[in-house]
Parts: structure tokens; sequence; C-alpha cells
């Protein structure tokens, strides 16, 4: 009866190139309207700032986060956190992990693509997808907080193939930063919001709820991870981004969809019309903490 279900891992989000960026640097204003062109723009004078210092190119993340396969980051959580976190705070604790490329038709560098991360530690560690970091096709790599401050990969400490989830420290030795707690659990029903950059659209909040918990196998050799399944929207570009509850608390990381599909017509390829469903998937807090000491 059915075709199938189609797997797509949202992988950063790849942009349209953007004007020149040859402008003073500008700071993104501290208040609730975004202005996606200049947080672009902020991101690539950023990376390009310290000249001699070169970011990780993608092949050498690529690298860093498959040596990381099966470490564990050492970590010592900060306690005492209480009440609900505004969106300020969230908004605080989310970054932007992108690319930048050499345009081939000017001589500027341009934002090449997108996804996300946040603050697990108030020391630096950000946790984001594995399949983020594996980019060997990215010229530099680097991650910017909402602020628009740029920082440059430093390590990566641990990663998780099979869970699509790894841990990485930005360039900021002594900075202290606003973080989200890992929630005791998840529960079926329970309301959730997701702050991404789905193509782009930094800082997009969608809400929704947890939807269920399930096991599944990896492809390749059947090892399997326990997934988090919400119906809070997001797509390309939303990649690393946290799923949280009530409290604030990172109950899950979003990671992929799989659209399930009516039967189309023989011979002809799905239509918008075949589409019944998109399901959700999430790295779960079983995964995330299997990262951690």
């Amino acid at each position: 009866m059915w075709a199938g279900l189609i797997l797509l891992l949202l992988g950063a989000a790849t942009l349209p190139a953007l004007a020149r960026t040859t402008a003073p640097p500008v700071t993104p204003p501290a208040s609730a309207v975004i202005d996606d062109v200049e947080m672009e723009e902020v991101f690539v004078r950023g990376l390009l700032a310290e000249e001699g210092k070169k970011a990780f190119t993608g092949g050498e993340v690529t690298e860093a986060v498959r040596a990381a396969q099966g470490k564990r980051a050492e970590v010592v959580f900060e306690r005492g956190r209480e009440g609900v976190l505004d969106h300020a705070s969230w908004q605080k604790a989310v970054v932007v992990i992108g690319s930048i490329s050499k345009c081939e038709e000017c001589p500027e560098w341009h934002m090449d693509s997108v996804s996300a991360g946040w603050f697990m530690t108030s020391d630096g560690l950000v946790a984001t997808n594995y399949h983020v970091l594996e980019d060997e096709e990215a010229e530099q790599l680097g991650v910017m907080t909402a602020d628009g401050r740029v920082f440059r990969i430093k390590e990566v400490v641990a990663s998780d193939r099979h869970g699509d989830a790894a841990i990485l420290r930005i360039e900021a030795d002594g900075e202290q930063w606003e973080w989200l707690p890992l929630a005791s659990g998840a529960e079926p029903g329970e309301e959730v919001r997701i702050l991404s950059h789905p193509d782009g659209r930094f800082y997009s909040l969608s809400t929704g709820i947890v939807s269920r918990l399930h096991r599944a196998p990896a492809e390749e050799d059947g090892e399997s991870r326990v997934w988090t399944t919400v119906t809070a929207d997001f797509g390309a570009g939303s990649s690393g981004a946290p799923v949280l509850n009530e409290q604030g608390e990172v109950v899950g990381m979003v990671s992929s969809t799989a659209v399930l599909l009516a039967d189309p017509e023989e011979g002809k390829d799905p239509a918008a019309e075949d589409v019944q469903m998109v399901f959700k998937d999430c790295v779960s807090l079983e995964t995330m903490r299997g990262l951690l000491e």
C-alpha cells in the first residue's frame, strides 16, 4: 500500500550568494527583529577577521569528527538553574554553525551553508549533529553566537556517528556562555519548542509536542539508537538545534525527517499530494548522555 519512507538528513542549508561584503563590520541589533542578510555578512567578516589564522576546512573538521568517534567529553555540569528560561536566554545559547567559500564570479567570500548548535556548558562546549561537521567540501567553518561574535572551531571532543551527535569546543578561552541543561527525561505529549535556522532564516521558533520515543538500528551495521520524534517544524538548516521543554531544558536535538508517501501513480515520481506525513526525528537524551563522562 505504501511507497515507503523517504529519509532526509537535514544537512546544512546552502545559501544563495550574498551581495558584496566589503562594508564595515556590523553587529546585529539587540532586538526581536532579525536581519538575515546582515547576519550572513557578519558571519563572513567575522570568520575572515583574523588574518593568518585560517579556520578549520571542511576536510579538517571531517577528520576531527571521525577521529572523535566513541570518545566522551569530560563535563562538570553547573547546578541550581531554576525557573523557566525566556526566549532571549534560549537565543543566547543557540549558535550558528556555518561555512564560507570564495565566490567564483566575484572577488568576495560568501556564506555557503548554515546549521545550528547549542552551548551545553558555560565554558564553550557546543553540541551539534555529526553530519553537520562531516562536510568535506567546505572551505572554512566557524561558529557564530546570536550577538554576532564569530569563533573558530578549536576541537571536536566527542562524536557518535550512529546517533548523529557531536560535541565541539570553540576558540574562546575564558568566556562564559548562556547554556542549556539536559532534561531528566522526555515524555510523549510533552510540549516542546525548537529554535533554529531553517533555510538561513535565523532564530526561527516552532512549537509542537513529543510524538514518540523509538529505537531504530543504524543502516550500516545494525547498531541501534533511541530517537525522539516531535511535531515541531524544522527543515534544512535546522540540524543541530536543541529541542526544548517548557523549562528550557533540552529533550532532543534536530537530526532528520522521513516522508511517508501514498502509492504514487505507476511510472511517475511522487507528487505533493502523495505526501501523507512527515516524521521529524531528533537525537535522544540517551544518545547525548552517551557522549558525556
